[in-house]
């Protein structure tokens, strides 16, 4: 829900909350005075009759169409003492005509003789009332529905206009192109400090952005030199005599330096992934890049003596930055041959939905949940980086391809799903369906 949807929706909650305290205040305050001034016009009417009388003149012409009642009585009251009554009375039982009746009495004296005036007149009724107030409210409140309904979305337009292009400049901001990031000025204190709090952010991030990105080039950098001076060193060491045992010792140390290269480029390419230096611009032929795959690797699967069985279909293409592909390729690959058996089989399949490889192997030693993470090996191989699938893995989240692994009963799963959403959750289920199938045969 948006935000002046919901600042509608509260405006016309508490509205609705108001309208009816107000209208019972508004009621109560015109009753009351249609009540004062009825009161206060027959307590005028009896005044008037009072004089009349003392002159010793009819009081008609002066009730002011009032029913006005004279008695003689014995008692009197204090001149400042009226009685005043409210009571609802009946003109035609038949037509149920109720209306409502005031009536002000008062004493006094007029010629040594006491007087009783009783002075009444019909107001407006409580219904009479309530059913005009009715009338305006219900049409006061559909003006102010309509009102700020049609009126809301412009005026948050308006009003929220400084939010909506820091939330479009954001939506744009990319730390690859190290530029800091200009917001639009505003008068409203909180989103002045909302941009405030954003450009520092930001101006951080790209700062960090550029130092952690210089710091990856000059370690990959200065790394290599004295990798290439020890490698150097150890290929000259190996041309002079030396005995056995020597000889063993000057291997491992070449393959610790070949792995240590190895991780070294690996860490960099991380890096790159997770800067979102590899941008895909157009689609490439993934049935090409797996055959070719596949033929780069032959000679390697025959000397460990593997079974390969591969189906690729022609047609698959996928948007995905043509360096990467040899990366992903390569690193699968060579995990399924690295952590198969003797005598082992490697199966690659490739359709328009996922790409598919299994491998026989040796169970995982560590949670399979954590095979995607850096430095998380699934065997004790002492060939491997660790690095292989947290490098696969980056490079499907950068692209939006959903990878799962899978084991049993012997059989490695490694499956990539290209569409998204609810296509890809299916192809995974049924991947399990197939590793199921595959170790029955």
């Amino acid at each position: 829900m948006k935000l002046v949807d919901r600042f509608t929706l509260w405006f016309l909650g508490v509205t609705l909350l108001i309208i009816p305290i107000n209208s019972f205040i508004t009621y109560m305050s015109i009753k009351s005075e249609i009540d004062k001034a009825a009161v206060e016009r027959l307590k005028h009417v009896n005044q008037r009759v009072a004089q009349v009388l003392n002159k010793g003149e009819e009081p008609g012409e002066y009730t002011q169409g009032c029913r006005i009642k004279v008695v003689p009585v014995t008692e009197t009251k204090p001149a400042d003492y009226y009685e005043i009554t409210d009571r609802d009375v009946t003109h035609d039982p038949d037509l149920k005509d109720n209306d409502r009746k005031i009536t002000v009495t008062s004493w006094h004296t007029i010629h040594q003789q006491h007087y009783k005036i009783t002075s009444g007149d019909y107001v407006t009724r409580s219904e009479q009332i309530l059913a005009g107030l009715r009338i305006s409210i219900v049409s006061k409140l559909i003006i102010l529905i309509a009102l700020v309904v049609l009126t809301a979305r412009l005026a948050s337009r308006i009003v929220l206009a400084p939010f909506y292009s820091t939330l479009k400049k954001l939506q744009h901001f990319n730390l690859k192109a190290k530029k800091r990031l200009t917001l639009r000025a505003t008068k409203t204190k909180e989103f002045s400090e909302l941009n405030t709090y954003v450009s520092k952010m930001t101006d951080k991030a790209v700062d960090d952005y550029i130092s952690l990105k210089e710091f990856a080039e000059n370690a990959s950098h200065e790394l290599q030199t004295p990798l290439a001076i020890i490698r150097s060193k150890l290929e000259l060491l190996s041309e002079s005599d030396i005995r056995g045992e020597q000889a063993v010792l000057i291997s491992d140390m070449q393959n610790s330096v070949d792995k240590l290269t190895h991780i070294n480029r690996s860490l960099v390419l991380l890096s790159r992934l997770e800067n979102n230096e590899y941008e895909a611009l157009e689609e490439v032929s993934l049935s090409k890049y797996t055959k070719d795959a596949m033929g780069s690797f032959a000679d390697l699967i025959t000397l460990k003596g593997l079974h390969l069985e591969y189906k690729i279909a022609g047609d698959v293409d996928v948007k995905l930055h043509s360096a990467l592909v040899d990366i992903l390729l390569n690193n699968l690959i060579s995990n399924a041959i690295r952590h198969n058996i003797p005598n082992g089989r490697i199966e690659v399949t490739l359709d328009r939905d996922c790409l598919r490889i299994t491998n026989t192997g040796l169970p995982p030693t560590g949670n399979p949940e954590e095979m995607f993470q850096r430095f998380k090996k699934g065997t004790q191989c002492n060939h491997s980086a660790g690095i292989g699938l947290s490098i696969v893995k980056q490079i499907c989240d950068a692209n939006s391809f959903k990878i799962r692994y899978q084991f049993a009963s012997g059989l490695h799963m490694v499956t990539i799903a290209f569409t998204a959403g609810h296509n890809s959750s299916k192809l995974l289920q049924n991947d399990e369906r197939s590793l199921h199938e595959k170790i029955q045969l």
